[in-house]
């Protein structure tokens, strides 16, 4: 039942969850079964449905504190 992303503008398979940002992404698009996801190729932010599987975006302290070390 999973699906792969894929993405309108450049094709590209790859991507991760977006952030959500606004009312609309946290309680509408739940219901309407979508999630936000970002192109890791263009960066374009879309939106897909939550049976696809799509990576947690990773955050920036982790990187951070990887190269400090």
């Amino acid at each position: 039942m999973l699906s792969k992303y894929q993405c309108p503008d450049c094709g590209g398979f790859e991507a991760y969850r977006s952030r959500r940002r606004n009312l609309l992404e946290k309680y509408i698009l739940p219901v309407m079964m979508l999630q936000p996801a970002r192109c890791m190729n263009c960066h374009r932010r879309t939106r897909v449905s939550i049976f696809v599987r799509l990576p947690e975006r990773e955050s920036r302290l982790s990187t951070r504190g990887q190269a400090a070390a």
